[in-house]
């Protein structure tokens, strides 16, 4: 059974809408103009004012896919929690798993590697016996690994980004989230770095439950 860290995980962008600034211009202009000649652009400060004002609708126009691999089952039970996207995910009905890697933070912890060890031995040893695939990946842990294929439109990533930069998300969806804003600002800057969790676009409404660490930063800052 082979071992791997969460800072190992690979996300791909696949597709990602082409121009999206003159998409965006495009949609914003229909919105209050017949003539749709002379678009001009799509500016940073257009940005802030529709996640100010909440004039996100727009943002549905704008769509990324994702190749997701190396994260754990415990992810993919989080990352589904985001209804607003689709996504296709390797099978544990009939693939067959013993080959998978476990994806963990703490690669010393021995009692864990046992554990998981153990796990796969048993998974293994009940499809030896005739047990289904299907019925023998309930002996699987929440660490195996799963590959997903993501699409997502903007609107709804602003919303995913905003929950899972926080630093309250465990580490697994912190870097997830990070590895994400990093592609996504890239594509299309005028939008993606106006966007952050609570703390950076206005403040934190978690209450009691607000972390420590204070302020999110953007990366260098």
């Amino acid at each position: 059974m082979e071992l791997k860290s969460y800072n190992e995980m690979q996300v791909k962008l696949e597709q990602a809408t082409n121009d999206p600034q003159g998409t965006m211009a495009l949609v914003l202009r229909m919105t209050m103009h017949k003539d749709l000649e002379n678009l001009g652009l799509f500016e940073a400060k257009t940005a802030k004012y529709l996640l100010q004002a909440d004039h996100t609708s727009p943002l549905e126009h704008v769509v990324y896919s994702f190749l997701i691999s190396g994260v754990s089952r415990s992810f993919l039970a989080q990352i589904t929690r985001h209804r607003m996207s689709s996504f296709t995910s390797a099978s544990q009905h009939y693939q067959d798993y013993s080959d998978y890697p476990c994806i963990i933070q703490v690669k010393s912890d021995e009692n864990m590697q046992q554990s998981l060890l153990q796990s796969f031995v048993d998974y293994h040893q009940a499809m030896q016996d005739g047990t289904p695939k299907w019925e023998a990946r309930q002996l699987l842990p929440n660490a195996a690994a799963v590959n997903i294929f993501w699409t997502i439109n903007a609107r709804s990533l602003i919303n995913f980004l905003r929950q899972r930069l926080c630093y309250r998300n465990v580490p697994e969806m912190q870097i997830f989230a990070d590895k994400v804003m990093n592609t996504v600002s890239a594509h299309f800057p005028e939008l993606w770095n106006n966007v952050g969790p609570q703390c950076f676009e206005s403040e934190c409404k978690q209450g009691r439950l607000k972390c420590a660490i204070g302020p999110w930063r953007r990366w260098g800052a």
